[in-house]
């Protein structure tokens, strides 16, 4: 399983040779989050050099959001702001990369494992067995620019995040609603507040492409990103002027909020050889997740 990640800044994680077999280029990556269990990674790639690679396939489902930048997949052109997902096992056309370019690489359920293949990816679809879709695979693509933002309907009737721009949505069975994946765009107007407590069935991280916003675990800005397994209670959040926040999001199912209202952590005891009032000395709460330095020391109270 993935670890719980609450706040890292991109600037404070290494960069490493970027997982991508098969391929002609200098590329480098940061682990946003990594599972070492199945292969399963959220990363920030950067391509130093002009990139190919030939048709073929993945192990893992993979998904693209161009930050800035050009893809061309084929015939086809992407530019920034532009999303793809392929099932693993589906073949995808050749990919050229301009020097530059900056995506968010999101694979699940396997490692960054490629396998080239000249089959015509527009008429041979395989889908592979570690795909979590159940029907037919199939070349998922969504543009941001131009698109309408929409009501959110994916909390419910609390609509914590006002906005959202759908990418994604694998549509999940009626009487499991933890196999719905879904990417999406979420913004948050300016001085937007909710001061309501949740957590979820499901996991979800997210990555801060512009704006900020301020909520129980710190302060959000550009290049910040989080993954929080699910039942994680968090909340209070507070979007900043003048732009408000924008977000890609990631959920593995339907996001169901479970409300906290009033919420309140005591911890009780005794110190034997401490000070609990010197900041040097007195703990924090058992279980908190990374937290990147850019966001500064923990404050004894959760924050």
């Amino acid at each position: 399983m993935r670890p719980h990640v609450e706040l890292v800044a991109n600037e404070d994680l290494m960069w490493h040779v970027a997982e991508l077999p098969k391929s002609e280029g200098k590329v480098k990556q940061r682990n946003l989050s990594y599972d070492e269990e199945n292969g399963a990674a959220s990363t920030l790639i950067h391509f130093e050099t002009a990139w190919s690679r030939p048709a073929g396939y993945h192990e893992a489902d993979t998904e693209w959001y161009i930050l800035k930048g050009q893809v061309k997949m084929g015939k086809e052109l992407f530019g920034p702001h532009t999303y793809f997902r392929a099932p693993a096992g589906l073949q995808i056309a050749e990919l050229e990369v301009a020097e530059g370019t900056e995506v968010l690489l999101f694979r699940e359920y396997g490692d960054f494992g490629f396998s080239v293949s000249d089959k015509d990816w527009s008429k041979e679809v395989a889908v592979g067995g570690n795909t979590v879709q159940t029907v037919k695979g199939e070349l998922t693509k969504a543009s941001v620019k131009g698109t309408q933002w929409l009501p959110n309907i994916y909390e419910g009737d609390s609509q914590r995040f006002l906005h959202v721009k759908p990418l994604f949505h694998d549509p999940s069975p009626a009487d499991d609603h933890t196999k719905g994946f879904i990417s999406l765009l979420a913004y948050a107007p300016p001085s937007w507040q909710d001061h309501k407590v949740a957590h979820h069935p499901v996991f979800e991280e997210a990555y801060c492409i512009s704006g900020a916003m301020t909520y129980n675990f710190g302060r959000i800005d550009p290049g910040t990103y989080f993954f929080r397994p699910a039942l994680v209670k968090h909340g209070m959040f507070h979007s900043h002027e003048p732009t408000g926040a924008l977000w890609f999001f990631r959920l593995d199912g339907d996001l169901i909020n479970y409300v906290t209202e009033y919420p309140e952590v005591e911890v009780h005891g005794k110190p034997i050889n401490y000070d609990p009032n010197d900041p040097a000395q007195r703990p924090v709460l058992a279980g908190l997740p990374v937290r990147s330095r850019s966001t500064g020391a923990w404050d004894g109270q959760g924050r």
